[in-house]
């Protein structure tokens, strides 16, 4: 395991010929190369660190606010199972479980000594990702559920005005995560379309300009699951190879391809959301990369401190 350098100096004017020397920088590939100079200024790179997780723990915050607005517009005046629950708040749980990831992450990358490394230490960190994974997995599965129900909708027969349906506790979708009560004050004012589409069982319509975007930016969502998933079962590779010092490992170059593949397909999911008007959901997107560039900026540090140690021995 890495034990993090005390040192608060940078690194001497020569390291980036002692990481080629050492065979660090030809190893690197992708994003790690990028993070490199930040290792030349430490302050810099753990208060950039620092910045990025806590405006993920704001951001987790908004989410959940949002997740309880969508749960509220769906369940108005219905009692609403576990389950169906669990399904609209599929974006906390998401978070939640991606704070804990980088949190035990950052635990083993960077914070913890060596000598902190029991084996009851290692099982928490490496049982606490497990759990982790799985609601990240569940989330995974929440968001293709929720995408796969909003093909599952009724036309409400008869309606092609909205000031039509107040008054029955219905909510209106008009975008990913806009939503508006339809009653009588409010009901002109909504964005207007010429029929209407409901998912039974659940308060909320959809217009039907506006239904065809909500299903297709939902693939967005389950694509942008599984590539995160991807991109952390790749992750967890490079820390198990690292942590048995296999720097020379044929797996480990392919590996830091493939992510860094992942990461691109990741950005440009944000820059969609961007183009689209979801500012959110872009930020969102930006500050999760960040964040894991985070744990790569500790892969590298660890990856030159060992390979210097090895060198010297």
């Amino acid at each position: 395991m890495y034990k993090p350098i005390v040192s608060e100096s940078p690194l001497p004017a020569n390291s980036e010929a002692n990481l080629q020397s050492t065979g660090f920088a030809h190893s690197t590939l992708g994003i790690k190369r990028l993070l490199i100079p930040l290792l030349t200024t430490p302050r810099v790179a753990q208060a950039i660190k620092w910045v990025v997780y806590l405006s993920l723990l704001v951001n987790t915050g908004q989410y959940f606010f949002d997740d309880f607005l969508a749960w509220q517009a769906t369940f108005n005046g219905i009692t609403p199972t576990l389950a169906e629950t669990l399904e609209e708040f599929t974006t906390s749980i998401d978070m939640l479980a991606w704070i804990g990831l980088i949190v035990l992450l950052e635990l083993e990358t960077y914070q913890l000594p060596d000598e902190a490394f029991t084996r009851w230490v290692t099982r928490f960190i490496h049982g606490g990702r497990l759990l982790c994974y799985l609601g990240i997995a569940y989330a995974a599965y929440g968001y293709t559920a929720a995408t796969v129900g909003n093909y599952n909708v009724q036309l409400i027969e008869g309606v092609n005005n909205l000031c039509q349906l107040a008054g029955q506790d219905l909510w209106l979708q008009w975008n990913l995560a806009d939503y508006s009560a339809i009653t009588s004050d409010a009901c002109a004012a909504l964005p207007k379309d010429t029929a209407f589409y409901r998912i039974e069982g659940e308060t909320l319509v959809f217009g039907a300009s506006v239904l065809p975007y909500i299903q297709w930016m939902g693939w967005v969502d389950v694509l942008n699951a599984i590539v995160w998933l991807l991109v952390v079962a790749l992750i967890e590779v490079e820390v198990r190879l690292q942590s048995a010092d296999r720097f020379a490992s044929r797996l480990l170059g392919p590996t830091r391809i493939a992510k860094s593949f992942f990461y691109l397909v990741l950005i440009g999911n944000g820059v969609l959301w961007a183009a689209q008007g979801h500012v959110l959901y872009a930020w969102d997107a930006f500050l999760w990369i960040f964040g894991f560039w985070a744990i790569e900026l500790n892969l590298a540090e660890w990856e030159q401190e060992r390979l210097q140690e090895m060198e010297a021995q």
